[in-house]
């Protein structure tokens, strides 16, 4: 076995017989399979991590092991590429980079106007206070400073769940927030939650330290200090000297900061509770209060509404404000000045109102009581009053692909290989199936009279040159026993989700770690850039027209071959490797209409109009695979 190694920690050798790979996992967590060839084990952090498991299990085979299963849940970040003078990577204005304890943060590349990758689908995990935390974000935080909010749980002792508030499984606030995003209600943003288990109220939290911990994490997104919010649920509040007490008694401030927002989600209602934030909180002139509960907070003691309004300082009865809906509130009260302090009484019957429009954003998994219902109520209404979209955050989305043509360079006569006729072959032609490519209205077909080699050489994966596509059929193609699971241009992302947030903008050509891609066609490197989770893209501008995005690129193959912007490339020329994502290995192929200058991810908000950005790269790439070089 060869004992090359990704930055994954995959351990490698004949992919087309075996494939292993090493990563942690936390116990509890749903075992998953990265790729249907991938072998996995069941891992943790400390004693039980997949080294000692991998012993454990190696010993009770009788010291043999044809193969382990190790969890991968945890690989979600890899370590950035070294740069160099010929793939340098351009940080934003005013960029800083600060790392965690103990190694880099992951990195979090744009595309273009959008931020791509996990931190801006399910978020990021990271290490705090010697537990897991999660931070999430919307895709246009990649340029600028934007709010944080920072989610803190309830009692958690027997429970045990990471960060309840961005949950896969449960309630992800994340996916809330960015419904309100989409709707032109809410400024992109950024959330935040740690993760405490304890079976008393938070402890040690330190909220400057999260803070840095988190723009460590999102490094180089970047986070405006001056509009940090958090908000407490059940026991993170009611407690002196932790949690949402300790914040207060803090007076709300964190280095030179001061938050913009104290919220209170159903925690411990009592006057003396309540009197507590208030004396805390007293000469801050910065820090609102918006408290929403429905009861007695999951508590045994509870003062009535107004009495605990009024000794919050919200002594006036007022009318709700938009967003807030009156069916919905039992009573409302306010300081009557600046800053706001706000309580509100839900009816506990009406959050069920709710559910549907919370399921429909993909982060309401599951009914929840009403107690925990108030988290994403407090969402609902807190976010649009607090951080409203601005007129520049309504128009923040792709427009029509507009930019003025490009002054052509003069036309080459193709080029039939030359020097690089001599590359490595590629699979043999594809006995494709008869189904023709289904088009796509909006996003033409790119025409493949210009294309003369196949992209990926001397290849070991068995599905050779196989191209996935969606046929008139209406039937997936390309995969083995028929389908194209997702590999096709405009494939669902997240795959299979009934409500995707984005779609492919490529298709996914069948390629090993390292496997040598080459130019399909003459034309000119116009980018060599950072493009998704640690690979890279390289852009050519070809004599054609077209725009080919040869994307998941590795860094290091990158500076092997020496290409940078403005450098010529020919037909079957050698201009990168096939690079790691994770897991998988591939070479993500778009192409893009003449006079494109960037390669951008398609999200459901830019519509019908957003497809004309693209090219259809399948009928391109069908006729590589039969008869291409």
């Amino acid at each position: 076995m060869a004992d090359a190694k990704s930055v994954a920690g995959e351990i490698e050798g004949d992919y087309a017989a075996v494939k292993i790979q090493l990563a942690a996992g936390d116990p509890g967590e749903t075992l998953e399979r990265p790729t249907n060839g991938t072998q996995v084990i069941w891992g943790g952090s400390d004693p039980g991590s997949p080294w000692a498991h991998l012993a454990s299990l190696i010993e009770k085979s009788g010291g043999v092991a044809t193969y382990t299963f190790i969890h991968g849940a945890d690989l979600t970040g890899v370590v950035p590429p070294e740069k160099d003078e010929a793939a340098p990577e351009e940080a934003p204005p005013g960029h800083h980079d600060p790392a965690p304890a103990g190694g880099e943060p992951p990195q979090h590349h744009p595309g273009g106007a959008e931020g791509q990758g996990p931190l801006f689908e399910s978020g990021v995990d990271f290490d705090y206070g010697g537990n897991k935390a999660r931070v999430w974000a919307h895709p246009h935080c990649i340029l600028g400073l934007h709010p944080l909010v920072i989610y803190l749980h309830g009692i958690n002792g027997k429970g045990r769940h990471l960060y309840p508030a961005l949950d896969d499984h449960k309630l992800h606030v994340g996916k809330l927030a960015n419904q309100l995003i989409e709707d032109g209600k809410v400024t992109p943003l950024l959330i935040a939650a740690p993760s405490d288990f304890s079976d008393g109220p938070w402890g040690s939290f330190d909220l400057g330290k999260f803070v840095d911990a988190v723009e460590a994490t999102i490094a180089p997104l970047r986070i405006d200090r001056d509009r940090v919010g958090v908000v407490g649920h059940s026991g993170a509040g009611g407690s002196p000297g932790r949690g949402l007490n300790r914040i207060a008694e803090q007076h709300g401030t964190f280095g030179d900061h001061r938050l913009k927002l104290f919220g209170i989600a159903d925690t411990c209602i009592t006057d003396v509770n309540a009197a507590a934030y208030r004396k805390g909180l007293e000469g801050n002139s910065a820090t609102e209060v918006y408290a929403l509960h429905k009861g007695t907070g999951g508590w045994p003691g509870y003062t009535p509404s107004a009495q605990f309004a009024k000794a919050l300082g919200a002594a006036s009865k007022c009318e709700p404000k938009d967003p807030e809906q009156g069916a919905d509130i039992e009573d409302a009260w306010d300081s009557g000045g600046d800053p706001k302090r706000i309580s509100l009484k839900i009816k506990a019957a009406r959050l069920g109102e709710y559910h549907k429009a919370w399921r429909k954003t993909g982060g309401y998994k599951q009914d929840l009581v009403p107690h925990e219902d108030m988290v994403p109520m407090w969402t609902w209404y807190a976010l649009p009053r607090f951080f409203p979209a601005t007129e520049d955050d309504k128009h923040a989305g792709f427009q029509p692909h507009d930019v003025p043509p490009m002054e052509p360079e003069p036309l080459h006569t193709p080029a039939t290989g030359g020097e690089w006729a001599h590359v490595p072959p590629a699979p043999p032609p594809w006995d494709a199936p008869e189904a023709e490519p289904r088009a796509t209205p909006g996003a033409e077909f790119a025409d493949p009279a210009s294309a003369i080699f196949w992209p990926v050489r001397n290849t070991r994966n068995h599905m050779g040159r196989a191209v996935c596509f969606v046929g008139t059929d209406n039937k997936g193609h390309g995969l083995q026993g028929g389908g194209a699971c997702g590999r096709n241009f405009l494939a669902d992302r997240p795959a299979g989700s009934a409500t995707p947030d984005r779609f492919h903008a490529g298709i996914d050509v069948f390629a090993d770690y390292h496997d040598l891609i080459v130019a399909c066609e003459a034309g000119t490197v116009i980018q060599v850039r950072p493009f998704y989770l640690g690979v890279w893209k390289v852009m050519v501008r070809c004599d054609s027209g077209i725009v080919i995005n040869y994307g998941e690129v590795d860094a290091d193959s990158i500076r092997k071959h020496g290409l940078k912007t403005g450098d010529r490339v020919q037909p079957g020329q050698p201009i990168a490797e096939a690079g790691r994502m994770l897991h998988d290995s591939m070479l993500h192929f778009e192409i893009y209409p003449p006079g494109s200058t960037d390669s951008r991810p398609y999200f459901r908000k830019a519509g019908a109009a957003g497809i004309r950005s693209y090219l259809n790269p399948s009928q391109y790439l069908l006729a590589l695979a039969k008869s291409g070089r």
